[in-house]
């Protein structure tokens, strides 16, 4: 299999990066520290985002991710490309991809970013109209800047259910502040947890996302 790393001197932009290897598979910021590779990796970047979205999925974290979830009902709230959902059904887990736009159909620039790949959309409409529902686990990925869409799902979700959230922290370019206050008001952090999934995480130069799990109060 091809190594999907990110842009080096002696490679070319042409070059996929592709999710679900070894997190050693992936470079990290340091190539930030060479302005001659900036361009290449952008472009990379831009690629990998019109297939699989902003999270780079290292394949530990996806094995992670089936195991916390394992036996548990879980709920992707806005799925995207669905690739990740589609991952984690092929290790068992029962999972419901849903997303209020389906990236097979045409749309106008206003209903998200352009996808070029459809891989899992179980549910066309709204996530949070499912919520609370019967689902043990919420998945939410890069929710969208400055729209409402995560805090109506952490407002939605009942006492006990998890949250597996990954993106910016607050004042970056996920969510709003409020969806962040109310993960402080009405959420317990599980740190060890977090930290276990972190460790197998990698970003994109130029990126600052990590994981996050919780438990509503």
């Amino acid at each position: 299999m091809t190594r999907p790393v990110i842009q080096t001197k002696h490679e070319t932009a042409d070059q996929a990066v592709l999710p679900g290897l070894p997190a050693a598979s992936y470079c990290s910021d340091e190539l930030l520290d060479q302005p001659e590779q900036y361009e290449a990796i952008c472009f990379q970047r831009r690629r990998y985002k019109q297939e699989f979205g902003f999270c780079l999925f290292t394949a530990e974290c996806i094995f992670s991710l089936a195991a916390l979830c394992k036996g548990k009902k879980v709920l992707e709230a806005g799925s995207g490309s669905g690739w990740l959902a589609d991952q984690l059904a092929q290790h068992g887990i029962e999972i419901t991809a849903a997303d209020w736009t389906d990236y097979r159909q045409s749309r106008d620039n206003t209903r998200g970013y352009p996808m070029r790949s459809v891989f899992r959309l179980d549910h066309h409409g709204n996530a949070v109209a499912l919520l609370p529902g019967c689902f043990d686990v919420v998945l939410l990925v890069w929710p969208n800047l400055n729209t409402p869409f995560a805090e109506h799902i952490a407002h939605a979700m009942r006492s006990g259910q998890i949250l597996i959230y990954e993106g910016e922290k607050n004042g970056g370019c996920t969510a709003t502040e409020e969806f962040f206050n109310v993960l402080i008001t009405d959420f317990e952090f599980l740190n060890v947890e977090t930290m276990a999934l972190n460790g197998y995480h990698r970003t994109f130069p130029g990126l600052h996302d990590q994981w996050q799990i919780l438990r509503k109060i």
